[in-house]
């Protein structure tokens, strides 16, 4: 499944707030337009004196396409701080049940958006439409968006809005950004302890953390501090529990501004279940036909209660559910999701199995519980629901696959390969010469510590082993090192060291001052 991707990550600035906008109370108008404002060809504006919200004019907005993406009146470009909190609101009169209107950004030089959810509504007066974003970290300038939506029901492409003093200003104060949030294992052993990380960051001090955790319920729910703190990656453990026990946690971050960030409920299923994400096949050449997701576990083993979920690399939503209640693993322990009855060995037809390309992720849930996850692109700020590093995003009519079949680390970088050869209902074959694009060579040696500043090529002196990507613990990429004459300046902390032609690991570094 084709598709386009927003990529967001967060580092606080601290910036005054100020409206970034020109004429934004629509006050100054020259030639029939608002003054620095734009509109596309299927949008008609003009100058309106008698419904305004303050000052002398609004803007009435009459769509009259029925082509949706050209529905914008917009403003741009102007400079924006790269991962900084945005606020963006403007007033809507909308008296027309035809029509609805919501806001957002895009962002360049990428030209990726964030779009409001929130649509106006009918009534006889203004409403105040805010919508809060994060810049992503390479955002250089920005455009505000007003997009308008025909709801007839025989889509007519007519509707009239009214619009009135916009403004963009980033915030002034920024509460804890609640970057990443994961475990490890996914299900733990009973009686094992779970490790719980959090990489938060702020534009001052987090003084305060607590880590909620209940078993079964939320209703009463033990609270516990971090057990250790490496730069912006909070560390919790949570003690070991019960066989079949479901655990609920959540966490609240408090910083010296006295503002705080709740992140939503996570949970964890104890007592491993044996039942993975195998093999995924996304891309085929073309248009889609023939995708399909297999699944691997214990022989007849009863599926209810489970199902696979696509989790958006955008934003993070659900976006397709396939339900496998009311079916039971093959004897030969592969269960297949085919997109079409075409592919072999389908046990169940459901045209979810077309998955996004990546940036993405695909998660199997019991009882709405995620006990394996799949995430697959290149982690540098988009949304990961997987295990610790992401598998590559592999190209059309290839897959990802695990060998051997149902062999798992919590690790999708290390579990999932990209394999030329697909293989629904059958194990996976092992992975050799012609299934990797790289050579195979030895993993240098690093003794740890090593100082920031210090020469890649004092790390690293093959030539053949760069670039070099370095991922920090949350697995966002923070630097791509192009030669070992690059000097590495980082922060204190641990990273991970992805080598040019080294296949399948990472080689860990710490980094003192």
């Amino acid at each position: 499944m084709k598709k386009y991707v927003i990529v967001i990550f967060v580092l606080i600035l601290s910036v005054s707030a100020q409206n970034l906008l020109q004429n934004p109370g629509f006050e100054s108008w020259t030639g029939g337009m608002p003054d620095h404002w734009e509109k596309n060809d299927s949008v008609a504006v003009f100058r309106e004196q008698g419904i305004v919200h303050s000052g002398s004019f609004s803007v009435k907005d009459s769509f009259y396409t029925q082509t949706q993406t050209r529905a914008n009146f917009f403003q741009g470009k102007f400079a924006v701080q790269p991962n900084t909190e945005y606020n963006f609101s403007v007033w809507i009169y909308d008296n027309d049940p035809a029509g609805r209107i919501r806001h957002g950004m895009y962002w360049l030089p990428d030209s990726n958006s964030s779009m409001s959810t929130v649509y106006s509504v009918d009534s006889t007066g203004w409403q105040e439409m805010t919508f809060t974003t994060i810049s992503p970290s390479n955002a250089e300038s920005a455009q505000v968006v007003i997009r308008a939506y025909d709801v007839s029901t025989n889509w007519d492409g007519g509707a009239v809005f009214y619009i009135d003093d916009a403004c963009l200003e980033a915030s002034a104060m920024q509460s804890p950004m609640i970057m990443r949030v994961w475990h490890i294992p996914t299900n733990p052993d009973p009686g094992n302890t779970e490790d719980v990380y959090a990489k938060v960051i702020d534009d001052g001090t987090i003084i305060a953390d607590t880590l909620y955790y209940g078993i079964n319920t939320l209703n009463n729910p033990i609270n516990i501090s971090h057990s250790s703190v490496n730069n912006d990656t909070f560390k919790y453990q949570i003690p070991g529990q019960t066989t079949g026990d479901t655990v609920f946690y959540y966490l609240k971050f408090v910083d010296n501004d006295g503002l705080s960030s709740v992140t939503d409920t996570h949970a964890y299923y104890v007592g491993a279940l044996n039942i993975f994400i195998n093999e995924v096949y996304y891309d085929t050449p073309g248009p889609d036909s023939g995708c399909f997701i297999e699944v691997f576990g214990p022989d007849s083993m009863n599926l209810d209660g489970f199902s696979l979920v696509g989790i958006n690399g955008n934003n993070g939503t659900e976006y397709a559910t396939i339900d496998l209640s009311g079916y039971s693993m093959p004897g030969d322990g592969f269960f297949v999701v085919a997109e079409y009855a075409t592919v072999p060995n389908a046990d169940l037809v459901d045209q979810n199995a077309d998955l996004q390309n990546g940036p993405d992720n695909l998660e199997l849930r019991f009882n709405n519980i995620t006990i394996d996850a799949l995430g697959y692109g290149t982690l540098n700020g988009w949304t990961f629901t997987g295990e610790w590093l992401p598998a590559p995003d592999v190209g059309n009519g290839h897959c990802l696959g695990r060998y051997p079949d149902g062999y798992d680390t919590d690790n999708n970088y290390l579990n999932f390969n990209d394999y030329t050869i697909l293989t629904p209902g059958q194990p996976n074959p092992e992975v050799g010469d012609d299934e990797n694009e790289t050579t195979i060579i030895d993993l240098p040696f690093i003794i740890n510590p090593v100082h920031s500043g210090v020469l890649f090529a004092t790390l690293i002196s093959n030539n053949n082993l760069f670039p070099v990507v370095v991922y920090n613990t949350a697995g966002q990429v923070v630097a791509n090192i192009s030669n070992p004459k690059v000097k590495l300046y980082l922060p204190c902390g641990v990273y991970f060291l992805k080598l040019a032609n080294i296949e399948k690991t990472c080689a860990k570094i710490v980094v003192v001052r």
